[in-house]
């Protein structure tokens, strides 16, 4: 590819010295929208590589646009499958817990608490006498 595109290179390059070497009294008349333009040998292959460069340049931004565009595409479609790769992997996660909890043996019942029968509060937690407050102006603190 490269050396196609050099051999390119060098015949437009070529072309543009014959071109520019021919006697510029000869002029060719060329109608565009009902405008008539007299060009010379030169003129006329400026116009032509103008008019080629115009053309790839717009083959390129379509070649892009499509590209981005597919690429674009890709990319939402992967996200769609990831997407629903994830709900089928947690559906089946939710089917298999429901499974275990089914075939699961049941469990001690939990003794239940007469609502008439009266409780008795819990003894509140007594502190160690070695528990000692470190903080603040009871904190121990060495002699000065």
């Amino acid at each position: 590819m490269v050396l196609l595109g050099l051999l390119l290179v060098v015949v437009a390059a070529a072309v543009l010295v014959q071109a520019s070497l021919t006697e510029q009294a000869t002029t060719t008349a060329v109608k565009v929208l009902d405008w008539t333009f007299n060009l010379t040998a030169f003129e006329l292959f400026l116009a032509g590589a103008a008019t080629s460069a115009a053309f790839l340049l717009g083959l390129a931004l379509v070649s892009a646009g499509l590209r981005r565009g597919t690429l674009r595409r890709r990319r939402v479609r992967d996200e769609r499958l990831a997407e629903r790769d994830r709900v089928s992997r947690l559906e089946s996660e939710k089917r298999d817990l429901e499974r275990r909890l089914d075939s699961a043996e049941p469990t001690r019942p939990e003794p239940r608490v007469d609502p008439a029968e009266p409780t008795q509060p819990a003894e509140p937690v007594r502190p160690e006498p070695s528990d000692q407050l470190v903080a603040g102006r009871h904190a121990n603190r060495p002699a000065d």
